[in-house]
């Protein structure tokens, strides 16, 4: 599909707006995403069979493959063939037979649905209405009654803010009041990678870590924080105890920039990161006081400006690709400056998917995962009652896992850790080179 869209009679971009991460794919693939859903019962994969198919096709703009047109670019193309839903939890190859083609895939396993897509469709927020969709409509084959309100059932209309993305050329031009200037000094677990990509029998995991809503919540509220400003200082603390010999520490926090650009409702996947730098001399700084410090950088980079110039960037960057000849071109250019994997190195991320509402769903679920290619990352998602963290990691022994339960522990927090799992993320595959 070619989009035309004009700034100043210049092409900002002139193709669909979701293919264009599939040229950094193809370079390094960083790009897939894996959600995990615990329900409180066994899946019965007959009925499951049946079900993510029939919920799949409510999103017409998920069902499309890959292909490599005659100017050397990537192109995303309808498809009628179904959703693959596999028995076993395993590294589905997506984009490829396995898959019909397909960049979303459902396999299951005990009691876990897992939904694996590639991250240039969407994020965490806009892949939990296909979520949702599937197992409202799972639970419903399955013969219970489950309440649809704020699910996308297969008859719910498709509306155009739900696939609106942004237009560049409308965006105001302003100055953010205030910046913040980050040194690129921080400690970065690169011996951890190493040592990872040394040894034949590495794991690419993370421990599901369980926090009552509830506890952290008023945790929250009487340490002046906020679930991610909390985590981003238990973090830090947690650092402070694995490195002692680190003299600074970066977190980035994943924010979503959907509204600041017009597009609130959008399936699509518009986040940044804002950063957070913590000395070491900040080391016996009670959680409360981090938080505080935490909160209000965080409030200097939540200014809409802030977005509208990285919305511009990534116009940019598109821009730049579309003008390289071939595709080889393409995938350097878009891997050498890609505005994700480039970004200021951190010690540790926090992406937190918000507030989830499961309506119906609630009583059947029992859990929810989300796991990404990413070292020291926290992936947060929530059940109606607990946090569910994904504490990821390419360390086989407890190293940080073991700091930050510490750091729990001294601050009398709560909590439940499961053992150390693989990840099994998807692989993403492409249409070869010509």
């Amino acid at each position: 599909m070619r989009i035309k869209i004009e700034q100043g009679g210049v092409r900002i971009f002139r193709y669909d707006f979701d293919s264009y991460t599939l040229y950094e794919i193809k370079k390094r693939n960083v790009y897939s995403v894996k959600i995990r859903v615990i329900l409180k019962e066994q899946v019965d994969g007959a009925v499951l069979q049946l079900s993510a198919p029939k919920a799949f096709r409510r999103f017409p703009y998920y069902c499309r493959t890959a292909a490599l047109n005659r100017e050397g670019a990537y192109i995303l193309e309808p498809s009628d063939k179904p959703i693959a839903v596999i028995k076993g939890d395993c590294a589905v190859r997506l984009g490829t037979e396995e898959t019909n083609g397909l960049f979303f895939a459902v396999t299951y396993e005990n009691n876990s649905i897992f939904f694996s897509f590639a991250h240039n469709f969407c994020g965490a927020c806009g892949a939990m209405r296909w979520i949702k969709a599937t197992l409202w409509q799972y639970l419903t084959d399955r013969g219970y009654a489950v309440d649809r309100a704020g699910i996308m059932t297969t008859d719910t209309p498709i509306t155009a803010e739900e696939q609106a993305e942004p237009d560049v050329a409308s965006l105001p031009v302003g100055n953010a009041l205030g910046k913040l200037h980050f040194t690129r000094d921080s400690f970065v677990p690169m011996d951890d990678y190493i040592a990872r990509m040394r040894d034949p029998n590495g794991i690419d995991g993370y421990y599901p870590v369980r926090i009552s809503k509830n506890t952290l919540m008023k945790y929250a509220h009487d340490n002046d924080g906020s679930p991610n400003s909390i985590l981003a200082a238990v973090l830090f603390k947690m650092c402070v105890k694995a490195v002692p010999d680190g003299r600074k520490f970066t977190v980035g926090i994943t924010n979503n920039y959907r509204a600041d650009v017009g597009c609130p409702d959008t399936y699509r996947d518009m986040v940044r990161q804002m950063y957070v730098q913590y000395e070491i001399g900040m080391k016996d700084w009670s959680i409360e006081k981090l938080s505080t410090v935490t909160r209000s950088r965080m409030y200097i980079q939540m200014q809409p400006e802030i977005s509208w110039d990285k919305c511009r960037a990534v116009a940019e960057l598109r821009r730049q690709i579309d003008l390289q000849p071939d595709i080889e071109s393409k995938v350097d250019y878009a891997a050498a400056n890609s505005l994700t994997t480039n970004g200021l190195p951190s010690s540790f991320h926090i992406s937190y998917v918000g507030k989830v509402e499961w309506g119906g769903l609630g009583p059947f679920i029992d859990g929810v995962y989300t796991v990404t290619f990413a070292h020291l990352m926290f992936e947060v998602n929530a059940t109606d009652e607990d946090f569910c963290i994904s504490f990821q990691t390419v360390r086989r022994d407890d190293k940080y896992l073991k700091e930050f339960l510490q750091v729990l522990d001294e601050e009398k927090i709560p909590y439940s850790v499961g053992a150390l799992e693989d990840r099994k993320l998807p692989e993403i595959i492409l249409p070869p080179f010509d």
